[in-house]
């Protein structure tokens, strides 16, 4: 699969709350344990059916939210991503992904790689932006 990124840079191609990505209920119940256990986010399996911020509408499960400042932002300047603006970084995209990269910064080399890849990886915003600005 193709990367497909989120506004703000979270990687929906390797988000398994994203539908092309949870097509099983047990795909479904890892990911929303994972991310109680490491977002402290208590989400209910069923929820999880993302079809990102790069969707017309929301629909179903909204992460990241429609009414993300992120997404709002992006859209209004008509970019693709945080990646084709001139204000990057910023700090409406500071605030977004503060909580993400203390997350990063707790787990990397400290859990398996195998779940820090699936669930926290594909929220590393600012190393899928920086890549993109230097492509």
């Amino acid at each position: 699969m193709k990367a497909i990124v989120a506004r703000c840079g979270f990687r929906c191609d390797l988000c398994g709350a994203f539908v092309k990505n949870s097509s099983s209920v047990t795909d479904r119940v890892q990911v929303a344990a994972a991310w109680s256990k490491y977002y402290h986010v208590d989400i209910k399996p069923e929820s999880i059916r993302c079809y990102g911020c790069l969707a017309a509408k929301g629909r179903g499960f909204d992460l990241p939210s429609t009414a993300c400042a992120v997404r709002r932002c992006v859209i209004r300047r008509k970019l693709d991503t945080c990646a084709d603006c001139a204000d990057y970084p910023c700090t409406t995209l500071e605030k977004s992904i503060r909580g993400v990269e203390k997350v990063i910064k707790k787990f990397k080399g400290k859990i398996p790689k195998r779940e820090f890849d699936r669930f926290i990886a594909p929220y590393d915003a600012r190393t899928t932006l920086n890549r993109l600005r230097k492509a």
